[in-house]
């Protein structure tokens, strides 16, 4: 959920507005309006963002180098530290620079051997010119050989490489491409080859060697940049008045936080007003959720936080986020090992990474329910193995070949997916209507609701025979009078306000837009079938291929063979697998979900204006 928000407004006398804003940077819960383009234009500002830009980017780099610990320290801290690490690390890209241009001309000696410059040297001196040429196979002419005193060096990809010994003062030369040797000789080059080679091996160890120390020096730089950076955000916001005499300033507190802000503010100088937030203000959001859902905020954060005037779309969506992932993975050993990662990685990761691998423990689990329910276990097809265990159990798997017969021959798991769709299609027009009637009132959201009335009659009207069901005629003329009554909302009372005929054509198109939308989103849901299916078909040729291409081999080397093809068939697969399992239900959730909820997002995340946690150096 979307915490609720107080407006507060203050107006404080300027000799008290410094000791005031410390006060108030020790309460921590005040969120500062900001005023982008006051700060846009505040150059010191600009210069202190950029600055911090720096730090996590040198951050960012470091802590890619993972290294561990040593306890190194640096005699540089601060604003040196950075330029220091930013000179070695451009110093690094300049020696890679110069290395692939070196190599590239080494590449050039290849063809034509080792060769003396000194011994061609004395050939100038007694009157001889000893030239280097290139030719297609094709172009060469044995004549140059009695002409030139030419003789064939190399022969590559259809070139020739040859020499030449001709007087000095012959000017007439083969007709070829003469071959121009870079400035420095091969040795020479080689020897800077490696003479860079070994300082960038140098740089390299040094900053794995202060890597630890520097990540949290920069990391206490970084903080003090934000005090600074925080104060002059704050500033962009206030306002002058009466003759510069009063600073006015104006920020949200979750309302859970405004009695305590009374009594502080009762103690202070200052005119304080508490106001409810207008429709057409930018106010921050705070989500606010339980255990389980808290660990899907991150995915929210994805896309983008909903503004504070809609609903936090993350407890609806989590259930199904966790169903569509255990879809697309679709088998109980991949959702086995995905929980025991995560489990066994739970007690010793930090703080920051324990609400991933929580949510990486749920998703696992979804993983291994589904697994059991259509019987797969690394791309082991239950079902059709003679294990005793199973003969009881093997009727009861959702597969084609037990349910199939039901439904007219479908796979049950892609009819569960679009049934899935459905649900979710439906819940999130549902939203849609609550959304709206929250922000503009019940008769909004009439015409929504009367399309999810009508999709779920008509459903059951149309499908219940199909599977077989008869409805009363009593029930069915109730259905008709239901539909009847939401169709005249869905046409008539779409655009509250206005006119008969703008109704009726916004109906028109709303009708061919619900048509096309619909039959599209629930397509797409077939993909979780799809997803799983196939994976699981994969981890079973990999098993497959592991156990008959080994057949004529000796125990042994079997046994290593088999291994080596299942490790690397399911190391495979189960990355496939995970990318699948990602980004499909992100899209069905970002793309289906969100846009028959009506999801707006561009909310800003509530950053109250505080004291930072600045860390021992």
């Amino acid at each position: 959920m979307i915490v609720p928000m107080r407006k507060l407004s203050l107006l404080v006398f300027y000799k008290d507005y410094q000791n005031f804003l410390d006060e108030l940077r020790e309460r921590g819960v005040v969120h500062i309006y900001e005023n982008k383009q006051r700060a846009a234009e505040n150059e010191t500002l600009q210069a202190k963002l950029y600055q911090i830009r720096r730090v996590n980017e040198m951050i960012r780099l470091l802590e890619n180098r993972s290294v561990e610990e040593n306890g190194v320290k640096v005699d540089r801290v601060g604003e040196d530290l950075l330029v220091y690490l930013e000179e070695q690390y451009h110093r690094q890209e300049q020696i890679i620079s110069q290395l692939e241009i070196l190599e590239k001309d080494l590449v050039l000696y290849e063809p034509w051997g080792n060769f003396s410059r000194e011994r061609i040297a004395e050939l100038v001196k007694v009157g001889w010119e000893l030239r280097f040429f290139t030719v297609s196979d094709r172009k060469y002419l044995l004549e140059w050989e009695e002409q030139f005193n030419s003789m064939v060096i190399n022969e590559q990809q259809g070139q020739k490489y040859f020499v030449t010994v001709t007087p000095q003062d012959q000017r007439e030369k083969p007709d070829a491409d003469t071959f121009v040797f870079p400035q420095e000789s091969e040795e020479c080059i080689r020897g800077t080859i490696e003479q860079l080679k070994n300082e960038l091996s140098q740089i390299s160890v040094h900053l794995d060697e202060i890597t630890g120390e520097a990540i949290r020096n920069l990391k206490y730089y970084r903080e003090t940049i934000g005090e600074v950076t925080d104060f002059l955000k704050v500033d962009t916001g206030s306002q002058m008045l009466i003759e510069d005499k009063v600073i006015a300033l104006e920020g949200w507190i979750p309302v859970d936080c405004e009695v305590e802000m009374k009594k502080f503010l009762q103690g202070c100088e200052v005119y304080y007003e508490f106001s409810t937030p207008t429709p057409d203000e930018d106010v921050p959001v705070l989500l606010k959720n339980n255990r389980f859902t808290k660990l899907f905020e991150p995915i929210t954060e994805m896309f983008a936080l909903p503004n504070y005037h809609e609903l936090d779309p993350t407890p609806f969506f989590a259930p199904f986020f966790m169903l569509f992932f255990g879809l697309c993975m679709g088998d109980g050993g991949y959702g086995l090992l995905i929980w025991a990662v995560c489990f066994g990685l739970l007690k010793k990761a930090s703080p920051a990474m324990k609400g991933y691998l929580k949510l990486g423990e749920y998703l696992g689990i979804a993983t291994i329910i589904v697994g059991i329910l259509t019987g797969s276990f690394f791309g082991i097809a239950l079902e059709s193995v003679e294990w005793t265990w199973l003969k009881g159990i093997k009727e009861y798997f959702v597969t084609e070949a037990n349910y199939g017969k039901y439904l007219n021959g479908y796979n049950p798991m892609m009819v569960v997916a679009i049934i899935i769709g459905i649900i979710q299609i439906l819940f999130g027009m549902c939203l849609s209507a609550v959304k709206m009637a929250k922000q503009f009132g019940f008769r909004y959201a009439m015409s929504t609701i009367g399309w999810v009335v009508v999709l779920i009659m008509a459903g059951i009207t149309w499908g219940l025979p199909l599977c077989g069901g008869i409805l009363p005629r009593f029930l069915l003329y109730i259905f008709y009078g239901i539909m009847a009554v939401c169709v005249f909302a869905i046409v008539f009372m779409n655009s509250p306000g206005k006119g008969v005929l703008t109704n009726f054509g916004s109906a028109l198109w709303g009708t061919y837009n619900m048509a096309t939308g619909l039959l599209g989103d629930t397509l797409s849901y077939i993909r979780l079938f799809a997803l799983g299916l196939t994976g699981s078909i994969l981890g079973g040729v990999f098993n497959t291929l592991a156990f008959d291409l080994t057949v004529s081999l000796p125990v042994v080397l079997r046994f290593i063979a088999i291994l080596l093809i299942l490790l690397a068939g399911h190391t495979i697969n189960f990355g496939l697998c995970m990318i699948g399992a990602f980004v499909h239900p992100m899209r069905l959730t970002f793309v289906e979900f969100y846009k028959n909820a009506s999801f707006e997002g561009g909310g800003k995340k509530y950053s109250p204006f505080c004291r930072r946690v600045v860390t021992e150096k």
